[in-house]
């Protein structure tokens, strides 16, 4: 049993993927979970079980109840078979047992986690928009070398805009 704790050793590990070099994840967390304290190696391992539900509540979708008849309709749209009902996705609900409001309430969950993705998208294509004036020049560079020329310009480049 380890004596340091989870959070100091997750940020050891990203420390290692800031600082340049490519790691597994999954064998980053083997390698390092003998250094994990009890309390810390219970959280991961409750937060690995509460990953693992996730994928697998995603993955499954909805299907028609079975019925005596011999060939069954297709439902006319795909859902998953349990939806998260708070933004962080912590509170899962089995679709069947929504209420209208419940049903409004997942659409707006999705909504919002879509509309954080269209940002999170928009910023990395400002952000290759950007790099790609160094990089026509500099095809060899990797992204760094790009922010600092970006930052060396004061973080205005592509039509004044501040890059942050």
């Amino acid at each position: 049993m380890g004596h340091m704790r989870l959070n100091d050793v997750v940020g050891e590990i990203v420390g290692e993927v800031i600082a340049g070099r490519a790691i597994n994840k999954r064998q980053a967390a083997v390698n390092r979970w003998d250094d994990i304290d009890a309390d810390g190696q219970y959280l991961a391992g409750i937060d690995g079980v509460v990953t693992r539900i996730d994928q697998r509540a995603r993955s499954l979708k909805l299907k028609a109840e079975k019925s005596a008849a011999p060939k069954q309709a297709a439902l006319p749209f795909q859902l998953p078979v349990a939806v998260a009902m708070d933004i962080e996705g912590t509170h899962l609900v089995a679709t069947r047992q929504l209420s209208r409001a419940g049903f409004e309430r997942a659409i707006e969950i999705r909504r919002l986690q879509i509309a954080n993705d269209q940002r999170a998208l928009r910023e990395w294509r400002n952000a290759l928009r950007q790099a790609d004036q160094f990089w026509t020049a500099n095809p060899d560079w990797n992204f760094g070398e790009c922010l600092d020329a970006i930052l060396a310009k004061g973080g205005k480049v592509l039509g004044g805009e501040a890059v942050q």
